[in-house]
């Protein structure tokens, strides 16, 4: 019993002398320790800022997806764009759009960075162009409704364009009276003249106010497109029906015929026409003067239309001049009835009072008659 006490004993001894060598460390020194490990770590809990949360964490934090949250910015972005188009309608303003594609309907335009779209039958006042002639192009619209909180809005250029043609015409009518000397385009041809728009007006050319000279055909004068010069002849039915001419801004041949086409003298014309009661030969641009059919001295049986015809150049003779009614009387070349009574007229009005002189004259005129 002894030596199982003294055995337990022993090995109780040996278990605190082992430990001896713990218990021997300054308590104070290790309290010191432990004091300065915690003051280390707060001083570097200090020192060391808490990680901060991205903006993609904070929002998942907070159990928003990033990319709704981008898709509301944008929104707003749109709704704020919308009301910029929505204020241009309820004004009555026009906006800018350019026009990036088209569809069977119509064209895809982008208006403030918002799609839109134009119908077709909403691009132009007549008929519209191929739609790859508007893209990239951008014009001025009108905004005719927004639909579906601005995912469809619906634009017209139609609109914009009568309204740049209702200011176009108030300014040309103030411009166009009788005497007025305009510039225009020529927008269409028929068989009796030609349509001039002077500017969202249009007026006529009548076939025989485009030249002076004979014209058989308008589109011998003008095609669509040219742009012609014309002076407003006549106003009528409140200045809807206006009446122009090219005709009369060309130089007038008649002014001086009398003079530079003298009775008696010998021209060369052209053959213009030829109808039942003579032919109309052409001695210069605008001025014609007529062979009666019983000055041409065809042989029997033949008609006019195969001799004189048209395009053809002979030497013509002045008989009459009236420039009063613009006529002048042609005869032939070698017509010396028609000449000597010319040379007639000319000795008597020098000669009168040459009895022998006059007497013999009108003696030789009467044997050609």
């Amino acid at each position: 019993m002894s030596a199982e006490l003294n055995s337990a004993d022993t090995e109780k001894l040996e278990t605190e002398n082992e430990a001896q060598p713990l218990a021997a460390v300054d308590p104070e020194a290790t309290v010191d320790e432990a004091a300065s490990e915690e003051s280390d770590a707060q001083a570097s809990a200090e020192e060391t800022p808490e990680p901060v949360a991205d903006e993609a964490e904070s929002t998942e934090a907070a159990g928003e997806d990033p990319a709704e949250a981008e898709s509301v910015e944008a929104t707003a972005e749109d709704s704020a764009q919308v009301e910029k188009i929505r204020g241009a309608m309820q004004s009555g303003s026009s906006v800018k759009g350019k026009v990036i594609g088209w569809n069977d309907g119509g064209l895809h335009v982008v208006v403030h960075d918002v799609a839109a779209f134009c119908p077709h039958s909403e691009m132009e006042l007549g008929k519209p162009l191929e739609p790859k002639e508007y893209v990239d192009q951008t014009y001025d619209f009108f905004v005719l409704r927004i639909e579906k909180d601005g995912k469809r809005i619906v634009l017209s250029r139609v609109s914009h364009l009568r309204q740049e043609q209702k200011e176009q015409q108030a300014a040309t009518r103030g411009k166009i009276e009788v005497g007025a000397v305009l510039t225009g385009k020529v927008v269409s041809i028929k068989d009796f003249g030609a349509f001039v728009d002077l500017g969202g007006v249009q007026g006529l050319v009548h076939i025989s106010e485009l030249a002076r000279r004979r014209v058989e055909r308008t589109e011998d004068v003008v095609q669509p497109g040219d742009d012609v010069e014309v002076k407003v002849l006549k106003l009528d039915k409140g200045g809807r029906r206006i009446s122009l001419s090219m005709k009369a801004l060309e130089p007038d041949p008649w002014k001086d015929v009398a003079t530079k086409y003298a009775a008696g003298s010998q021209v060369e014309g052209k053959v213009e026409k030829v109808e039942r009661f003579g032919a109309f030969i052409e001695l210069e641009p605008g001025l014609s003067g007529l062979l009666p059919s019983s000055k041409m001295s065809i042989p029997a049986g033949t008609t006019a239309s195969r001799v004189f015809r048209p395009g053809r150049v002979l030497t013509v003779q002045v008989l009459t001049v009236d420039s009063k009614r613009q006529r002048i009387s042609l005869g032939l070349e070698g017509d010396g009835a028609e000449g000597s009574r010319t040379d007639f007229e000319a000795y008597r009005n020098s000669q009168a009072e040459s009895e022998g002189g006059f007497n013999a004259l009108a003696a030789a005129l009467s044997k050609l008659r």
